[in-house]
Formats: structure tokens, C-alpha cells, sequence
């Protein structure tokens, strides 16, 4: 009996060390977010600062989702981020940066057209971000590049956001 207990013991143990190790593909989950989020017109919904991963490399994936029409930016350069900052405010920014090429996109109609979706490649695969942070990421409701258009009267956005930000593990 005692037997059992211990090997379910180590064998649980051992799940979850596996599990860390080979959880998330070797790397750790720095910023984990799934949620709701509502943004109002001429606004947007900004996780600041996500940490820099230059050091250890690292990855970003997400899948955004709403009924209505948006935009997502993912920033890693500070003055960037400074200027769709100011805008956002209600400033006059100098320029309106697009943001990280490769992650920064206005969301499409999905296949069935019942929402529109903005994702990494593959419906929301881990892709490696190339770029010294640290990084902001935006879900915008806003006019910023006029690549959606929203006006002062239309509806609040709501969308659900699914984002992670994984920093590489050492082989050690």
C-alpha cells in the first residue's frame, strides 16, 4: 500500500516536472491574459511594458476576437509607442508609426463572418519576436492610421484577447 502512495507520489511529481520542462514548447509563460475586454470609441486597450526577451529570446501568440471591427499594434521600440500613446490621449502626435510589422494587423472576418479576428500566423501560433523591448501591446478602437475607421457614436468594442508572452529557457 505504502508502495502505491509513493509511486503515485513520484509519478505525480514527475508530471510536473516534465510539465515545466516541456510545457509551452521550453519556455516560460511571462504575461498570460484571457480575457474580456471592452474599449471605448477613439481608445484602446494597452498591456504596457511586457518585459524584454532580447536577452533570452523569446515568442509572442495571440488571438483576438470581436463582433466588431478593430485594430492590434504590438510596439517594441519606446518612441513608437510614445507617439500611438499620444494619439490615443488625444494628442497631436509628430507620426503615427505602424508598429512591429509582424505582429501589428487590422482584424479580418473570420470564415463564417460572424467576427472578426487578429491573430499570429496559424490561428494564434507562438512566433519569435526579432526586437529589443520592451513591447506594448494594443487592442484599438480608434482611428490611429485611419486603417479602421470609428466614429465618436459608434459602440464600445468588446472583444475577448487571448495573449502570451514566452520567454526561451536555458538548456540548462
Amino acid at each position: 500500500m505504502k508502495r502505491r502512495s509513493v509511486l503515485r507520489t513520484l509519478g505525480t511529481g514527475m508530471t510536473a516536472i516534465g510539465g515545466g520542462c516541456l510545457g509551452g514548447m521550453g519556455g516560460e509563460v511571462i504575461v498570460s491574459v484571457q480575457q474580456d475586454v471592452t474599449v471605448q470609441p477613439g481608445e484602446a486597450r494597452i498591456w504596457e511594458e511586457i518585459p524584454d526577451l532580447s536577452d533570452t529570446g523569446g515568442a509572442i501568440e495571440y488571438i483576438v476576437r470581436s463582433e466588431t471591427a478593430f485594430d492590434v499594434y504590438f510596439f517594441a521600440d519606446e518612441s513608437a509607442f510614445a507617439q500611438y500613446d499620444a494619439y490615443i490621449k488625444g494628442r497631436d502626435p509628430d507620426e503615427t508609426p505602424p508598429g512591429h510589422a509582424k505582429f501589428s494587423q487590422t482584424a479580418l472576418p473570420t470564415d463564417d463572418g460572424d467576427l472578426y479576428e487578429a491573430a499570429t500566423t496559424d490561428g494564434g501560433n507562438r512566433e519569435s519576436v526579432d526586437a529589443t523591448g520592451p513591447y506594448y501591446f494594443a487592442v484599438d478602437h480608434s482611428n490611429y492610421r485611419m486603417e479602421t475607421r470609428v466614429e465618436e457614436f459608434d459602440d464600445p468594442l468588446t472583444a475577448f484577447v487571448d495573449l502570451k508572452v514566452i520567454r526561451n529557457r536555458s538548456p540548462f
